[in-house]
């Protein structure tokens, strides 16, 4: 075998790697993502800080994307918190759920099913009275998509 003949198969290896799914790098969503947290929030993923006070729950492997139930509570009390968002990084709009707080709904904690393409995270994020933001991600697998 020839250089040639060696490089042109290198190539169309490395391109056929790059097809599959789960072989593309982890940050591969992360522009779009980072497009809709500048878009809705005002601030980039580095600036949201994951904590435990903030519990996300969802399956960590859904039969079908088009049906997959996540709850969002927290220990930080209501006082202090403003606004809850849902993200999935991987949907053609990452942005999934908007919800205004307030000291009536007793509790931070919001319950829905939403609808994910393909294998992805899930982040639950909240923006606390202080302007400063915190988070809960989750890996949810989906074995059949659901965004079409």
């Amino acid at each position: 075998m020839n250089r040639r003949k060696f490089l042109a198969l290198s190539a169309v290896a490395v391109m056929g790697l790059a097809m599959v799914p789960g072989v593309q790098p982890a940050h591969a969503s992360t522009p779009r993502l980072e497009e809709e947290l500048k878009k809705r929030l005002g601030v980039s993923l580095a600036q949201i800080k994951e904590v435990p006070d903030v519990k996300l729950t969802a399956p960590t492997i859904a039969e079908s994307g088009a049906n997959v139930p996540v709850t969002v509570e927290s220990t930080i009390p209501i006082e202090r918190v403003e606004h809850l968002w849902i993200f999935v990084d991987k949907n053609p709009v990452p942005w999934i759920a908007d919800v205004k707080l307030t000291p009536m709904n007793g509790q931070v904690f919001f319950s829905t099913r939403i609808k994910m393409g393909e294998t992805s995270n899930v982040r639950a994020i909240l923006k606390l009275k202080d302007g400063s933001y915190v988070m809960a991600t989750k890996e949810v697998k989906v074995t059949a998509g659901g965004c079409g």
